[in-house]
């Protein structure tokens, strides 16, 4: 079959061979020794063929198909968060991902046996990396597509597992597990989190639905790899040490570096970087060779980084200045949730005014009491003028909530 597949590619530098996700068992099997031997391969859906507006051809072979873009080592395509019509297409060398899948051997030295485990669809980072850090360990992985814990019932009690999620996924054990829908899962040793903010208490929490894993949360999007990784015993409030062979600069407004301690923007230096977006239209960050993008955060002692939020989830209310992802962060530890997120919309006034949606249904006096508590440490800019019950979570293919569908509810 690999035979196969490379004589449908007749100039390897500049196609990508793509899988659609209806293929998946064939693009695990296949991955890793075509990019080896210099084929620029990726996982691909329709839904992202279309949001990106690509031309592809099909090849002899069912659920194959061949694009055309100008790579000069061997590549993997794969996307970034977003709603189905606007994902970014991340162009990187393998040799990144490598540097990146040795970090995490390292890590789990006990178990090179290991064989991983991917909550969501394979186009996307998160899913697709863990993937291939089972694959070029010569484990083949478990790929969950569809979000749903009832798989892990399957699960072999004699093999070891390390699984990949965000999250979301794991208030989704946590909420399982509390009401006895899943017992504890002893053969997973390693849990990998990213993609959002993975907070001490959720990782307290989930720690009890699998008591045999070694916890690690990690940050960086799909365009930097892994800038920063937070180890099991880490119980500080910063996004881990700043990984090797990776540099941090925190710049201000006028792109000039601050002082530990002082929020800016976290820009990026590191070998590992992503080459280049698949789509024309979107630029990089780019400033004497750091990119950026524009998270918020800086950093402290010990050469840990502190993510403080993203630039386009800072909302003016009443005057002030507020950063979502901060106020998200504090609600959801008072209430114990993942599925929660706050927005802003304008009211009659044309004055931003903050809402609150979440899954939680409480009773009117104890959301009277929340309110109380929020006003009291966060003051009146931060309490929600309306609190939305939500029957259903939104969630997106790579495991993130669909902010874009919740505020079609509004």
């Amino acid at each position: 079959m690999i035979s196969v597949l490379q004589k449908i590619v007749s100039d390897p530098k500049n196609t990508f061979l793509l899988f659609d996700e209806t293929q998946s068992t064939l693009f695990l099997n296949t991955a890793l020794p075509l990019i080896q031997s210099g084929i620029s391969v990726g996982a691909i859906s329709s839904t992202i063929v279309k949001s990106l507006g690509l031309t592809i051809k099909k090849t002899s072979i069912d659920g194959v198909f061949t694009s055309k873009h100008e790579v000069s080592k061997p590549s993997i395509l794969c996307f970034s968060s977003g709603t189905k019509n606007n994902q970014r297409g991340i162009v990187r060398s393998f040799e990144s991902w490598q540097n990146s899948f040795a970090l995490i051997s390292a890590e789990i030295s006990s178990f090179q046996d290991a064989k991983g485990i991917v909550m969501g669809a394979l186009p996307y980072s998160l899913s697709l990396f863990g993937a291939m850090e089972s694959l070029q360990r010569g484990q083949q992985p478990q790929v969950f597509p569809n979000h749903e814990i009832r798989h892990f019932a399957a699960l072999e009690s004699n093999q070891n597992y390390i699984l990949w999620a965000t999250p979301l996924h794991c208030m989704f054990f946590v909420k399982a597990f509390a009401k006895k829908k899943v017992q504890t899962i002893e053969s997973v040793r390693y849990l990998f989190v990213g993609g959002a903010n993975f907070s001490n208490w959720q990782r307290d929490q989930v720690q009890h639905v699998f008591p045999n894993a070694k916890i690690y949360s990690f940050y960086g999007a799909s365009e930097t790899s892994f800038i920063s990784i937070k180890s099991p015993s880490d119980s500080g409030k910063s996004v881990g040490k700043i990984c090797k062979n990776v540099e941090v600069a925190i710049l201000n407004e006028h792109n000039q570096k601050v002082p530990k301690y002082i929020m800016g923007t976290i820009w990026v230096k590191s070998n590992d970087v992503f080459k280049s977006y698949i789509q024309k239209t979107l630029k990089t960050n780019e400033l004497e060779g750091f990119i950026s993008t524009k998270d918020k955060g800086y950093i402290g002692d010990d050469n840990r980084l502190f993510f403080s939020g993203r630039s386009d989830r800072h909302v003016s209310v009443s005057g002030h200045i507020i950063d979502l992802d901060v106020l998200e962060s504090w609600y959801k530890e008072l209430l114990e949730t993942e599925t929660l997120v706050l927005v802003s919309k304008p009211n009659k006034q044309k004055e931003n005014e903050l809402v609150l949606l979440t899954t939680e249904n409480r009773s009117a006096e104890v959301w009277q009491s929340l309110k109380k508590k929020a006003y009291d440490s966060l003051g009146a800019q931060g309490v929600p003028k309306k609190w939305v019950h939500c029957l259903t979570w939104p969630i997106l293919a790579n495991g993130k909530t669909d902010i874009k569908a919740l505020m079609k509810w509004l």
